[in-house]
């Protein structure tokens, strides 16, 4: 893959949770590293959930290979939050990984 693709400044973070005084669950991400990486949209819908139009991004985002990476981690881009759904190695030869992605995490946003 020529360097130029990668032109998306990233921050990976993954998630981490506590409790407090009460039991209730207290979600925190922590950012894990910043990295270069692709973001391609690949399809979007609206739909209506409880009474709110929601909105849903698919996005593919490419990055140098990192083992660490899961499906409980996000990716941070220009304010965006994705959650992601599938580490995809490519061609499982640890250069590149693909992650399927959604773009969403308004709950957690912290």
């Amino acid at each position: 893959m020529r360097a130029g693709r990668l032109r998306h400044r990233l921050v990976l973070q993954s998630k981490s949770e506590a409790r407090d005084a009460y039991g209730a669950v207290i979600i925190t991400w922590s950012t894990e590293d910043t990295v270069w990486g692709s973001v391609e949209p690949l399809s979007g819908k609206e739909y209506l959930a409880q009474d709110n139009l929601q909105a849903e991004t698919q996005v593919r985002i490419v990055i140098r290979y990192q083992a660490s990476i899961d499906t409980t981690w996000r990716v941070v881009h220009e304010s965006k939050y994705y959650d992601i759904n599938a580490v995809l190695n490519e061609n499982t030869r640890d250069r590149m990984i693909t992650l399927m992605c959604k773009e969403g995490v308004a709950e957690d946003e912290s």
